[in-house]
């Protein structure tokens, strides 16, 4: 009798799974530390940890900003940080550890680290070649998702590199499928 109940009530169990991912990117971080980078940019709420208003410390407060975003969210980037001037210098390749990001942006944002940055000038060219070099070097050229964010005051000094110009450069990064996004960190002055 109690089988027969059983059997006429015709339980249902259903068992299901799915198995969700989050792809992430390849992020290529660049901050400019040029000369130019000195100065002012206020923005008390993004720049708590430097005790002055210069424009590389809120560019470095928001570097960090965007790394935090990318971590609360349940992405799996792989992140390269690049420092650049006169040269482009990989501080960090690409990795997808969150924290050894973190920390290459508070030992570059360290004022005394800064001041013994070499280079004066400012190509952005310079470093949007090397992170289609650091692309290239990690074979990512061919995979979905690449992207270079320039944290700059756009103040460049040189338009071309070497031979090349940056018309090639930029060709070379639309022709790796890398989109380039600058973050703008200027205040009342006009572009150029």
């Amino acid at each position: 009798v109690p089988l027969m109940t059983l059997a006429v009530a015709d339980p249902f169990t259903s068992l299901v799974t799915s198995e969700v991912s989050y792809p992430g990117r390849r992020i290529a971080l660049m901050i400019d530390a040029s000369t130019s980078m000195r100065t002012p940019f206020k923005a008390s709420h993004l720049n708590t940890r430097a005790e002055t208003d210069a424009t590389f410390f809120t560019t470095v407060a928001a570097a960090e900003r965007f790394v935090r975003l990318r971590m609360e969210r349940n992405y799996k980037d792989l992140m390269a940080l690049i420092e650049f001037g006169n040269e482009a210098y990989v501080v960090t390749p690409f990795t997808n550890d969150y924290d050894n990001i973190l920390l290459s942006i508070s030992l570059i944002g360290d004022p005394v680290e800064y001041s013994l940055f070499p280079d004066q000038g400012t190509i952005i060219a310079q470093a949007i070649e090397q992170g289609t070099g650091l692309c290239k070097a990690f074979n990512f050229r061919d995979a979905a998702g690449n992207i270079m964010v320039i944290f700059s005051d756009g103040e460049d000094t040189r338009v071309q590199v070497g031979e090349k110009t940056l018309d090639e450069i930029l060709q070379g990064a639309i022709d790796n499928k890398i989109p380039v996004y600058m973050v703008r960190t200027n205040y009342e002055r006009e572009k150029g």
